[in-house]
């Protein structure tokens, strides 16, 4: 099978390296030095991205069977060097202005074919690199050290192992799961958990229904609002708590004092919550 690359400017745009082909997978190699930023969009496959040190990029598109391998064809795979821009869709025809939002995503019918599942897609790239995800419905992997990462997801998962710069999440049904933030974590969910194993200096989660569970060890600001659904903030030793919550229907609890002005001076190492909830209970518990 023979796979072939289009550009407009052949100077500006990285030619591939196949390392391996067969009727279920198409793999594609790009030498590259430092940080890319990627845009990667799919219409019902997973897809996992894994950072690392590494001086190359390569695109591993997969289908679970050979009746599929039309769909690795339909595939659009291009690397512009000079721009330091990966762009993977799952369609060739697919816009990539489709990335710019949920419902771009969702307004494309075409997205959600039912004939058979659209390929997965595993991305290596350098350390430090930038990525943005949208998919109609699949699962999303992301591991390593990222600058910034941005998902968006009809439906599905979103699970990021390790520590990001910052984050932007906005799925329909999913649950979202992350590692440490350093900078920002924005987090907008219809339906699905939401936990953050270190919140960054600000956090914004908005969710109709699911719990939202974070843990703090750094100053910072945390803004939660949940239709129905728990929350819950974990705040390392060390570190004071001010609070603003309210729950029309459920109770506030607290292991800590809510007060940070509370008892002595000021304090700069503050985490600052503000908690809102329809129907579900607020809970501030200090770190073990």
């Amino acid at each position: 099978m023979k796979f072939n690359m289009k550009a407009d400017k052949p100077s500006d745009v990285k030619q591939s390296e196949p390392r391996t082909s067969s009727d279920t997978e198409r793999v594609e190699t790009f030498d590259c030095a430092g940080p890319v930023t990627a845009h990667i969009m799919t219409g019902s496959g997973d897809v996992t991205i894994g950072a690392a040190e590494t001086s190359t990029i390569e695109v591993t598109l997969s289908v679970k069977e050979a009746a599929l391998a039309y769909r690795l064809d339909d595939a659009f795979v291009k690397f512009d060097a000079q721009k330091r821009v990966l762009e993977v869709r799952s369609r060739t025809h697919d816009s990539v202005n489709a990335l710019r939002g949920l419902k771009s995503v969702i307004r494309h019918s075409n997205w959600f074919d039912f004939g058979g599942s659209g390929p997965d897609v595993h991305i290596a790239l350098p350390e430090g690199s930038s990525i943005e995800v949208a998919t109609a419905s699949g699962e999303t992997d992301i591991i390593g050290n990222l600058a910034r990462a941005s998902v968006n997801s009809a439906s599905g998962g979103v699970r990021v192992a390790d520590e990001v710069g910052s984050l932007e999440m906005k799925t329909a049904s999913g649950d979202v799961t992350t590692g440490a933030v350093r900078e920002s974590l924005t987090c907008h969910s219809a339906s699905g958990n939401v936990r953050c194993e270190g919140a960054g200096a600000k956090t914004k989660i908005r969710t109709a229904s699911g719990s939202v569970r974070l843990t703090a060890e750094v100053p910072s600001e945390i803004s939660i609002q949940t239709v129905s659904g728990n929350v819950n903030v974990t705040v390392a030793r060390g570190l004071e708590v001010d609070v603003d919550a309210t729950s029309i229907s459920g109770r506030l609890t607290s292991t800590m004092p809510l007060d940070s002005a509370a008892g002595g001076p000021a304090n700069s190492d503050v985490v600052s919550i503000s908690a809102k909830t329809v129907s579900g209970n607020v809970s501030i518990d200090s770190s073990n």
